[in-house]
């Protein structure tokens, strides 16, 4: 796995996981997995996904010549469906992504690349915070776009406990973030269409977390969209997820949180 690049941006950092070889960190994950999967001589693999984890699956499945099947929503962003389908994988629509996945994982013994419930995504994960401590040692805290929180809780897991973690969702999906901020209004629609997911198994570990650890914050959409527009006049062609993390970031500061002198963000996938 390569390293990602650090860059500063005006007062703080950013963290280029868009950049990984198929767009987004789902590459970290995915990648240790195939190579769990390959150990325990697996011949197939299966997965549930709002997009950017099919993709990165698509992609390293076909390296691996590892048959995978794609169990996705019919809400699924188009763009992403497509992009799922350029790879020779078997892409099946379902109301309930995440139990078939189960089941034909068990039905078909094939391993099952769910990243909340497989501790070996943790570990590919956890590079992210372990490069980061390499690239920016000061690093005072964390701005992580969150959807299952798995992201989340790797990186926490292996940067020391004085890092600040913040978990950024959008408001019409803040199962986690809303535990700590009461301050948005609700919404019915994100342009952050990756933190869609609704079964989040690592929920009460992580508001635990980040009660020691840093808190949460929730942004409505318009928010996301302003960091957007900001983004694009910068010629930076990013996702809203990543937007997102940064509105987090502008949000802390007018809270007046104290995320101390070297702060830094996620950028989690690219545009798609």
């Amino acid at each position: 796995m390569s390293l990602t690049p650090l860059i500063k941006h005006k007062h703080f950092y950013i963290k280029r996981e868009d950049l990984n070889p198929t767009g987004s960190a789902k590459d970290r994950a995915i990648q240790a997995q195939i190579s769990n999967l390959l150990a325990k001589n697996y011949t197939s693999a299966v997965i549930s996904s709002t997009g950017n984890a099919a993709i990165s699956a698509a992609h390293f499945c076909q390296k691996a010549n590892i048959a995978l099947t794609v169990f996705v929503s019919p809400k699924i962003n188009p763009h992403k469906l497509k992009l799922i389908k350029n790879y020779f994988v078997n892409v099946i629509s379902s109301s309930k992504p995440i139990s078939s996945a189960y089941k034909f994982s068990k039905t078909y013994h094939a391993y099952n690349l769910r990243q909340s419930t497989d501790p070996v995504a943790f570990t590919g994960y956890s590079q992210i915070g372990q490069e980061i401590m390499d690239q920016l040692p000061q690093v005072s805290s964390i701005f992580i776009p969150v959807g299952s929180g798995t992201t989340l809780y790797s990186i926490a897991k292996s940067t020391p406990k004085h890092v600040l973690i913040y978990a950024v969702q959008p408001a019409n999906n803040p199962s986690i973030a809303s535990f700590f901020d009461k301050n948005y209004n609700p919404e019915n629609f994100s342009s952050t269409d990756s933190l869609s997911v609704k079964f989040t198994p690592l929920k009460q570990i992580i508001i635990r977390l980040l009660k020691a650890r840093g808190g949460g914050l929730v942004i409505n959409d318009h928010l996301i969209q302003q960091q957007l527009a900001n983004l694009n006049k910068l010629s930076i062609n990013t996702s809203a997820e990543s937007a997102l993390a940064i509105a987090g970031l502008v949000k802390a500061k007018l809270l007046k949180i104290d995320i101390g002198k070297f702060p830094l963000v996620i950028f989690t996938g690219t545009k798609r």
